[in-house]
């Protein structure tokens, strides 16, 4: 993981800096910033789907949202290997899967598809994550979750009905600013009530990150 933060932290540092750009000329044009925000419940919020399949880093076909027994819920975590937010929230997304193993099934999505196979394969072994990866090479995945940036998270129960999306967790104000310790752990939160049996309607929080290209 350490080798490959230090070839990773100047692409990081020109992430930051362009994102932040980014964020400021649309703000001042359409009124948005690198977050979700402003949207309404959209792309399948409480309406269930087929069987959607894409590439895994093996290269094999993989439906995420195929049923499971005795899975509760089904969360696609969409990523990019150059997006500090994202890769700053693996060590909170390998304790949630410990948490939740046996009742939560984890995806981590990679958006940048256009990265060399082999990298995106590094990256998921060099952050340690304990859960299996795909690539959404057209954006289906985008698509039906609604995902506008990374990391966000997309949580669907058994029937595919897509019953959050946003937030892993209120620790980051706006792009580059961070609290200590997140107030509020949105993920967790849903999670939890997924795994006691509860049935939840679809809500939405405003996800901080790196905008997913096309989304």
């Amino acid at each position: 993981m350490l080798r490959y933060g230090i070839r990773m932290v100047k692409r990081a540092r020109r992430l930051f800096s362009v994102g932040v750009a980014a964020a400021a000329a649309i703000t001042a044009v359409a009124g948005l910033g690198a977050v979700g925000a402003g949207r309404t419940a959209g792309p399948g919020s409480g309406a269930s789907f087929t069987a959607v399949a894409v590439p895994g880093l093996d290269g094999t076909e993989v439906e995420p949202l195929a049923p499971v027994r005795e899975i509760e819920a089904t969360v696609l975590l969409f990523v990019m290997t150059d997006c500090p937010i994202s890769n700053r929230y693996a060590p909170e997304m390998r304790r949630l899967h410990d948490e939740f193993a046996g009742t939560v099934r984890f995806w981590l999505v990679y958006v940048d598809t256009h990265r060399p196979v082999d990298e995106l394969r590094e990256h998921h072994s060099s952050f340690g994550y304990p859960f299996g990866a795909v690539r959404d090479v057209d954006g289906a995945l985008v698509g039906l979750a609604g995902a506008t940036v990374t990391p966000e998270v997309a949580v669907f129960d058994p029937g595919r009905r897509l019953i959050y999306r946003g937030r892993i967790d209120d620790r980051y104000v706006s792009f580059g600013v961070a609290r200590r310790a997140p107030r509020t752990r949105d993920l967790h939160d849903r999670l939890s009530r997924l795994a006691a049996g509860e049935t939840l309607a679809f809500s939405e929080t405003r996800a901080v990150g790196c905008y997913i290209p096309g989304a």
